[in-house]
């Protein structure tokens, strides 16, 4: 009786404990590789669909802030078909990233279009995540260039992401 008792307490006490925070992924270009034992899936699926959609194909010759994020999170391979997979599950919900997906590597090392990660910050408050970023970009054959700063919000629901 004593055990179920005790059981019970922790059931109550893992279903009660709720996740808030904010992680400083990169900041400055510079990664925060700490950040990395504090996420889960969820949070995994949103980075990497991040980098994915913002960041060039990685290369050995170029070494990038994409680049050593995916090394950190365990991806050796952007369009390897598991991973494509996971982000195709999380953002089932949204047309514009399922028509992404469809090609790999969304934006090629050798793009005219050239972006870095420059701040990458995740908070989470128990069902909902948002992601604030900043991409600098440049395209060498228009020579233009561009600055994103802003922050997307979603929600976590069934293992899919619903954006607000």
């Amino acid at each position: 009786m004593k055990k179920l008792v005790l059981f019970l307490m922790i059931v109550q006490f893992i279903a009660c404990n709720k996740k808030q925070y904010t992680i400083v992924v990169v900041d400055n270009e510079k990664v925060q590789a700490d950040f990395i034992h504090k996420i889960d899936r969820a949070e995994k699926a949103l980075i990497t669909w991040y980098l994915y959609a913002y960041g060039n194909e990685c290369t050995n010759s170029k070494p990038a802030t994409k680049c050593e994020l995916l090394k950190l999170l365990e991806i050796n391979n952007e369009c390897n078909t598991k991973h494509l997979q996971m982000l195709k599950q999380w953002l089932s919900k949204d047309i514009l990233a399922s028509y992404k997906l469809k090609k790999c590597p969304n934006l090629p090392h050798n793009s005219a279009i050239q972006n870095s990660i420059d701040k990458l910050i995740l908070t989470r408050n128990n069902k909902a995540l948002s992601i604030s970023y900043k991409i600098k970009g440049l395209n060498n054959s228009q020579e233009k260039s561009w600055n994103i700063e802003r922050t997307d919000h979603y929600i976590i629901e069934n293992n899919t992401f619903l954006k607000k």
